[in-house]
């Protein structure tokens, strides 16, 4: 199966219609000109983006943000997010200026919002980027209630002493 990437597709797709009109009937090799679009894996983005390596090489975190603690809402967490990890070579430093810290990071800023885990995963694949997934941790509510302050329990009476 032949398959073809980017701008040789034309050149190729005619290759392969002219080989198949003048093989025999006999031959069994079949030859499939599949595009990119319709690949069933996902097309690596840096095959077709130019971009430099040390902007297709990196490290992604995917992970659903925890709730704003000033709100009580809980359905403000159905998103998943992915963030880019920052560089290892220590690309930041201390604005002389204003004291900010600075980076020389262009994908610093960069934060993606997905409604599920796996867009996610699938953009971070076709993106051609490592990823590594946190998985969320929910808080357990325990049922409280003022009235079982003063409930019954069988067995022995509980003793409180004054003095």
């Amino acid at each position: 199966m032949l398959r073809v990437v980017g701008k040789q597709y034309a050149q190729r797709a005619l290759a392969a219609t002219r080989q198949m009109s003048n093989s025999s009937a006999t031959s069994t090799a079949v030859t499939e000109v599949v595009h990119p679009a319709h690949q069933r894996e996902p097309l690596p983005a840096e095959v077709i983006s130019g971009a430099p390596p040390s902007l297709t090489k990196r490290t992604v975190r995917i992970y659903r943000p925890s709730n704003n603690p000033m709100q009580s809402g809980r359905n403000a967490n159905l998103k998943w997010r992915l963030d880019f990890d920052a560089l290892e070579k220590g690309a930041r430093w201390e604005n002389p200026l204003m004291g900010w810290q600075s980076t020389a990071d262009p994908m610093s800023p960069v934060r993606l919002d997905f409604t599920s885990k796996e867009d996610a995963i699938h953009f971070a694949e076709k993106q051609g980027w490592n990823h590594y997934v946190q998985e969320p941790h929910f808080r357990v509510i325990k049922p409280k209630s003022y009235k079982n302050n003063f409930v019954y329990r069988p067995g022995k009476l509980p003793m409180i002493h004054t003095k």
